[in-house]
């Protein structure tokens, strides 16, 4: 039996990177470093923030939840729950990256169409580790389409779209600057962990590139009756770099290539605290490798205004001993994918249409020994389709989206069985502004779902693979809703379906084991913004069913989790004459009896507040940032609602989530 290294990072890579930070505030002072604040006299003027859209832009349908830059800086986010703290629609469970899945509505993630950086996410390795593991640091912006997907977004948005955008080297430096880039060290109060950060960018006539890299050296947490989280010890590790030209013309061209390792000692099961079988925790590695180009016009003229993209991941996950002791085996899984797409946006009177092609090939390859059929085995989907999507504004108050997508899809089984699939989707969207401050929205749209590529790490696990009656899922979307600004306060509100038929079991060998799928609520919001700050309250009802029952949560994976009754509370403040920023976020759950329906224990209601206080001194030019986040400042015991394992007699106890936590960080632009 293999012998499992020390759950931490590379120690050189560690100090190195705290060795790059802590340089970093000598390089703060050179003279020829230009900040983003200029001082006159006593004053402190802060430049303003140029936001533009264009025509092609991605266009937020209404219902959906989108995260810019400024609000990812002021989260400060470690994972992706950070991520999507503020909105309760959105809700995702697992305390620890490599175990991290999201919900949106409901839906696990691996139900939607997933990109970052264009880059198409395959989460089908193990139903026990996460489908959303990314380091959150380099984000620029994330937009959720919930339900309603528009035909561009990609193939198979059975319960909408997720796409990730990292930050490129104009998003560090200023305009002017050549050179510069930011470097951070962080310290964890639970893990008695450090993290360090370190980003390198430059730009000259044209030219940009940019280098990125985290590395993290956390213990286990303990949670917060003080039980220490066996397994939960974060040695990652992770990385970016772009480079890109953007000519005058505006023509842009950006090539990426992303890396992120995490490595360590895991429970036989990642994301079950303790087995009840006492199975012994295992060495597990997740790496995940992304290469991309693309190409847009920033300054489009006449009809000609195309995108074109291509983009390659590959996602390895290996368990050398998965059930620990004598009778282990050892497991792997190797998911490959490459994307690509290309489209054009003609502009018309009222607004654009776009439209072009995109495909995929996925190979996800399966190993292990145990028998009856130890080795290796692959399951492959090509899919090609086409798609057009129309924004246009009809009146001044009146403004629609509609388009649709034809795929065709090639399977091939593990057993040599092939598969040829042909569908259609739809989509339309309308918004309409009653009054100046009033609007109203809705939408619809069917999805065709394709054949999902199975759970790659138990190819193996049983002789009887069987495809009979293997046949493609279709979901059925709508939602309404309405939106009123006024003066400071903006309300939202709206009311969502969303029905997947025939949604498939990715880890069961029966490849016709599929449930009907359906999600069902209300999500409302309130925003206030008074100029130096803002509070925002959300609220999300989700019902969610599974054959028209109430689903176990050891039955979530690739399908959904009960969610109930959510508050998600957010507000900031800034003391700009102080450099000083304050706020906070708190989550809300209320108890839920559904579980009572499957002979089950009802779900705990349950609340966690989290404070953040972060301080720009005014030392080396206002180039050095000092930040303290209390997570979890009442040092609740509690369950997240969208973890599972809570209701499996094979699980002596699910996660909870970490206790009271303070994380103390100092950033150095440079």
């Amino acid at each position: 039996m293999p012998q499992s290294p020390s759950p931490t990072s590379s120690p050189r890579i560690s100090a190195l990177l705290r060795t790059t930070v802590l340089a970093g505030f000598s390089l703060a002072v050179l003279p020829s470093i230009t900040f983003a604040q200029e001082t006159n006299n006593d004053e402190t003027v802060t430049k303003p923030l140029e936001v533009t859209a264009s025509a092609k832009s991605a266009q937020g349908l209404p219902g959906g939840v989108s995260i810019g830059e400024e609000e990812l800086d002021r989260k400060n986010p470690q994972t992706m729950k950070d991520v999507f703290s503020s909105d309760a629609s959105v809700e995702v469970g697992g305390p620890t990256a490599i175990v991290q899945k999201v919900y949106v509505q409901g839906i696990e993630n691996t139900k939607l169409n997933v990109q970052v950086d264009g880059a198409r996410q395959v989460d089908s390795s193990f139903h026990h580790i996460g489908t959303a593991i990314i380091d959150p640091a380099m984000l620029k912006s994330v937009n959720v389409e919930s339900g309603v997907a528009p035909a561009d977004a990609g193939p198979h948005a059975l319960g909408g779209s997720m796409s990730y955008e990292t930050r490129d080297a104009r998003d560090v430096l200023e305009a002017g600057d050549t050179f510069g880039g930011w470097g951070k060290l962080q310290y964890n109060s639970n893990t008695k962990g450090f993290a360090e950060w370190l980003t390198v960018a430059g730009q000259s006539a044209g030219f940009e590139a940019l280098a990125y890299l985290k590395n993290s050296n956390q213990g286990n947490y303990k949670d917060g009756d003080g039980d220490e989280a066996i397994g939960t010890a974060d040695g990652s590790e992770s990385g970016l770099g772009k480079f890109a030209f953007t000519g005058n013309d505006g023509g842009r061209f950006e090539a990426f290539a992303s890396h992120l390792e995490d490595e360590g000692v895991r429970p036989s099961r990642p994301n079950y605290a303790v087995l009840a079988n006492g199975a012994a925790p295992q060495w597990l590695s997740y790496r995940d490798t992304s290469v991309g180009v693309s190409y847009v016009d920033e300054m489009p003229s006449g009809q000609f205004d195309p995108e074109f993209s291509l983009a390659y991941s590959r996602t390895v996950l290996n368990i050398p001993a998965l059930q620990g002791g004598a009778n282990f085996y050892h497991v792997k899984s190797d998911i490959q994918s490459i994307n690509g797409k290309a489209a054009n946006n003609f502009e018309v009177d009222n607004g654009v249409i776009t439209a072009g092609i995109d495909f995929y090939r996925d190979e996800a390859t399966g190993y292990h020994n145990r028998s009856p059929r130890n080795g290796s085995y692959s399951e492959t989907s090509t899919d090609i389709g086409a798609f057009s999507q129309a924004r246009l504004s009809l009146t001044d108050q009146w403004r629609v989206s509609f388009g649709g997508r034809a795929d065709q899809q090639w399977f091939e089984g593990l057993t040599g069985e092939d598969f040829s699939e042909f569908g259609l989707s739809g989509n339309a969207n309308t918004e309409y502004d009653l009054t100046e401050q009033l609007m109203v929205y809705g939408g619809a749209g069917t999805t065709f779902g394709g054949l999902p590529l199975g759970e790659s790490a138990i190819y193996e696990f049983s002789g009887n693979w069987n495809y009979d009656g293997f046949a493609p899922s279709r979901s059925y979307n709508a939602k309404v809703g309405s939106r009123l600004a006024l003066d400071d306060w903006t309300l939202d509100g709206n009311l969502f379906y969303n029905l997947i038929d025939e949604s498939h079991d990715l880890s069961s060998a029966t490849r016709n084991s599929t449930v009907d799928l359906d999600t069902r609520g209300v999500n409302l919001s309130a925003m206030y913004s008074y100029g130096p700050g803002f509070a925002r309250l959300t609220y999300s009802h989700t019902n969610v069913k599974t054959d028209g029952g109430v689903p176990l949560s050891t039955e979530a994976s690739y399908q959904g989790v009960i969610m109930g009754d959510m508050f998600n509370f957010d507000a900031g403040h800034s003391f700009d004459s102080y450099g000083l920023r304050v706020g906070g976020n708190a989550e809300f759950a209320l108890s839920d009896d559904s579980p009572e329906e499957r002979g089950n224990e009802k779900l705990d209601s349950y609340f966690v507040a989290n404070l953040y206080a972060e301080w720009v001194p005014g030392v080396l030019n206002d180039a050095v940032t000092l930040r303290v986040d209390a997570l979890n400042i009442l040092d609740r015991d509690y369950i997240d609602r969208a973890t599972t394992g809570y209701d499996s007699t094979r699980i002596s106890e699910p996660f909870h989530e970490p206790g009271r936590t303070f994380l103390i960080s100092a950033k150095v632009d440079f």
